[in-house]
């Protein structure tokens, strides 16, 4: 009964650990939010301006790529970092 136990125990550990992290991704994980006037909130789950339309804005918080971080928007034009 007692190695019953144990090795259920044992089972369900592994099962927690073997499930791994989920497929959802975080606002910071998208480039571009759209601006919500009426409300005054913004939704941050777009990959493109064209996604967005006309109430886009760039997502301040993103956290992309270090390849593809933008430095600055001026313009309406993304600017690399420089190294």
């Amino acid at each position: 009964m007692r190695t019953s136990l144990t090795l259920a125990i044992l089972c369900a550990i592994m099962l927690a650990f073997a499930a791994g992290p989920s497929g959802a991704q975080s606002p910071q994980s998208y480039p571009y939010c759209r601006f919500d006037t009426s409300l005054g909130a913004t939704s941050c789950y777009y990959t493109s301006r064209e996604q967005c339309g006309s109430l886009c804005i760039p997502n301040p918080s993103y956290a992309g790529p270090s390849s593809t971080a933008m430095a600055s928007v001026r313009n309406g034009r993304n600017r690399r970092a420089r190294h």
